[in-house]
């Protein structure tokens, strides 16, 4: 099978951005860039390691991660060889996960579903360290609950999926006890409920990426070195104006939610 040229491109040009080697850029849409990631996670991750610094021993946490063949924190694990821990849910995803990383001491694996109720456990059992550079929220859903419930843990960024497709007005999320994703779009929380949560746990949003997916948020301390997002996306999926389609049941979701 022959490996495909853009990804070896790609990688190389995260590296340099990474080290500072290349001028930044004038907002971060025009850093997204993929290489391992859905969308342009990659690219805007790399700036924000860049402006923000990493640790002696940089770390990252991730978890919706599927097979690990595509994700928000691959290139960190995969090229930059920092240290970490990917968590999915499904028995036949997680399985190529292990395999993938099993001969890789430094990224730990681990099946189970993430939930407000065990997710610091987890990371608990996982000796993930209380300021990890990274952490990444995908699990189409309660996201916006599990963020909520993650004490003890100060990130220097945090990635966690929105749902676009509820504007810029109001604060909205699914129910705590949300069953799961069924292909609709009745899932996760809108931006504005996000940026309510960050603020209370001293986070600043900087960035939504240009599918609509991913909002990204520097750690407090850290965000005078990015200026105020001038977009917030709509669900632009695979950059083709996607969107899921309607929740057939009309479910309601939390209006202000707590944070």
């Amino acid at each position: 099978m022959t490996s495909d040229r853009g990804y070896y491109l790609a990688m190389a040009a995260l590296c340099e951005r990474i080290s500072g080697a290349v001028a930044p850029p004038a907002d971060l849409a025009r850093a997204e860039l993929r290489a391992c990631s859905q969308n342009g996670e990659d690219g805007v991750l790399a700036e924000l390691l860049r402006r923000t610094g990493v640790s002696a021993q940089p770390s990252f946490v991730e978890f919706g991660i599927e097979s690990g063949f595509e994700g928000n924190c691959v290139f960190l694990a995969d090229v930059l060889g920092w240290h970490g821990a990917f968590m999915e849910a499904d028995p036949t995803h997680h399985a190529a996960l292990a395999a993938k990383y099993s001969a890789n001491p430094r990224v730990r694996t681990l099946r189970g579903a993430v939930t407000p109720g065990n997710v610091c456990a987890l990371f608990g059992a996982l000796r993930v360290p209380p300021d990890p550079d990274v952490i990444s929220i995908d699990i189409d859903g309660a996201d916006y609950w599990v963020w909520r419930a993650l004490e003890g843990y100060r990130p220097r960024v945090l990635v966690i999926e929105y749902n676009g497709g509820l504007g810029t007005d109001d604060a909205l999320v699914v129910p705590e006890d949300f069953g799961g994703w069924d292909g609709s779009n009745y899932f996760g929380a809108s931006i504005t409920a996000l940026v309510r949560l960050g603020r209370a746990k001293g986070y600043t949003l900087v960035h939504t990426e240009l599918s609509g997916a991913n909002a990204f948020f520097v750690r407090a301390d850290l965000a005078p070195a990015f200026p105020e997002p001038a977009l917030i996306r709509s669900p632009n999926y695979g950059l083709r104006a996607v969107a899921h389609p309607p929740d057939p049941a009309g479910r309601a979701y939390v209006r202000d939610p707590p944070t």
